[in-house]
């Protein structure tokens, strides 16, 4: 991806790329910018989860699981769903009044068609009396003492209490079932009567929900419920128009930017490295990404917008090209690190000195990452093991499902070839990653003598949504004098790659 060069911004390191450009720009451009900003999501359409409905699961077809990570250091939380008449996707071993433990059967076969398994937001949300509550409310597994909570934390009023749904009723370090709370149920999420593959952890009676610092009065016994406040929504455009007569078959969004300068591309790397150039109807876009869920989109749309460029969202098909990597059969307690080979396929990524690809460096490094990682006793799995495109949704939920441990995106930086004195490490987390980042640059640095960027906090697609400890590792400048003579250079590439392993080694504490 295109780096912010630190000579042109004095911000913290903390400091994410888009903070960054913001607070470089005069202060009479901000307020316009937020004007435009403003304005054009008070036009935009709203959005419409309020046209979601509820379809109850049957109890002995569902479980909510506490999955512990790092050997119970904390939990995630997995919901498995059962496909009737199919092959048994768990079992529950149940030692009277103490908790339930759940051996979760689907890790050793192919579960496709018998069992679905959801580790993330995106398949599964908190909903109380008819309100979706999903931008408002988080679900985490939290320990309390001898007992793991399933909470619905607030996201946005920090001063909210969390909501409690469900307890394991005591702990060890294995997978354990969270027995839900009175009135609490999960159910499908439907769209004009059809079933979607969204789960629901599901309260049907009003509770004391506060839904923002102020907004909106609580849920109280017997009153009628406030509506939700909605987030603006993007404008959405069919691409392309369907036939005269037929019905849009578009169930993705795909988040484009017009390329209307040189340096679109470098700008919108700056919000999501993965973004690469294309043509949709004949336009030249940087796409950004292809969701299934609009509210992703939304949020990156959001970002663009607040970058100040003219992000829009098109409906789109399923993706026709991209590859959806295939989990394969994990074993049980296995320590699995997800390897996140960046770009690919259609997406050289950067370009750099005598046509370097950031692609191609990917690549080998991930490769010499995931022969040392396994050389040391890891499962490591590949979000790609080829040159194909895969998209980030499908990066960060490969990662998701797999209940992965730690999971490390590859790149390699860029910024304008007339710069080519700029070079370096640089290493990104967005939340539970610093550790992680931390650790992969300290040994890096001490395999490779390269110029030290610093580890920086950005909110990039695949370390929001995926729920482990993950980091971003820039590799160094394909445009930089020092780094793409290194790049060329089979052994430094090495040295780089083994660095990044030991790095995970040591937070794991191998």
């Amino acid at each position: 991806m295109p780096a912010l060069d630190p000579d042109r911004y004095s911000t913290p390191h903390t400091a994410t790329p888009t903070a960054m450009a913001l607070l470089s720009r005069p202060l009479n451009t901000l307020l316009t910018t937020a004007a435009v900003v403003l304005a054009g999501l008070a036009a935009a359409p709203v959005a419409r989860a309020q046209q979601f409905e509820q379809q109850p699961i049957d109890p002995s077809l569902a479980v909510a699981i506490a999955t512990p990570v790092r050997d119970g250091a904390f939990y995630n939380l997995m919901i498995l769903e059962q496909v009737p008449n199919q092959r048994q996707c768990w079992q529950e071993q149940n030692q009277g009044s103490g908790p339930v433990a759940i051996d979760p059967l689907l890790l050793n076969f192919d579960f496709t068609g018998a069992c679905d398994r959801k580790t993330d937001g995106n398949g599964y949300s908190v909903r109380v009396n008819g309100q979706d509550l999903g931008v408002h409310y988080r679900l985490e597994v939290s320990a309390r003492q001898n007992d793991l909570v399933l909470f619905a934390r607030p996201t946005r009023d920090r001063s909210a209490p969390p909501i409690e749904i469900g307890r394991t009723n005591g702990r060890t370090n294995g997978f354990l079932k969270i027995q839900l709370n009175p009135g609490w149920q999960m159910a499908r999420r439907t769209y004009n009567g059809q079933p979607l593959g969204h789960i629901y952890l599901t309260h049907d009676a009003p509770l004391d929900v506060r839904l923002a610092a102020g907004a909106a009065p609580p849920l109280s016994q017997g009153a009628p419920a406030p509506a939700l406040p909605t987030v603006p929504s993007a404008p959405i455009a069919q691409t392309p128009p369907p036939p005269s007569g037929t019905t849009p078959t578009g169930n993705h969004f795909r988040v484009v930017v017009p390329i209307t300068s040189p340096n679109t591309l470098q700008q919108v790397r700056a919000v999501e490295p993965e973004a690469f150039r294309t043509n949709v109807d004949g336009q030249d876009v940087v796409q950004v990404g292809l969701f299934r869920d609009q509210q992703r989109a939304d949020e990156v749309y959001r970002a663009l917008v607040a970058a100040s460029l003219p992000a829009k969202i098109l409906s789109a098909s399923a993706p026709a090209v991209a590859s959806n990597p295939v989990l394969p059969p994990i074993p049980q307690g296995a320590t699995v690190v997800v390897i996140d080979p960046g770009h690919g396929g259609r997406d050289p990524g950067a370009v750099g000195i005598g046509g370097l690809q950031e692609k191609q460096i990917n690549t080998a490094v991930s490769n010499r990452v995931q022969q040392q990682l396994q050389a040391a006793g890891i499962t490591v799995l590949m979000t790609r093991s080829s040159d194909v495109f895969v998209d980030l949704d499908a990066r960060a939920q490969y990662a998701n499902r797999a209940g992965a441990s730690l999971f490390v995106s590859i790149h390699a930086n860029a910024i304008s070839m007339d710069r080519p004195e700029v070079n370096g490490l640089e290493t990104y987390y967005y939340s539970s990653g610093e550790r992680l980042a931390r650790s992969i640059h300290s040994a890096v640095l001490q395999n490779v003598s390269m110029r030290d960027r610093g580890v920086r906090q950005a909110r990039f697609y695949v370390l929001r949504y995926t729920t482990m400890p993950s980091v971003l590792v820039e590799t160094g400048f394909v445009t930089g004098a020092e780094d793409a003579a290194r790049f060329r250079d089979p052994a430094a590439v090495n040295r780089i790659a083994d660095g990044i392993a030991r790095g995970i080694l040591n937070y794991l504490g191998r």
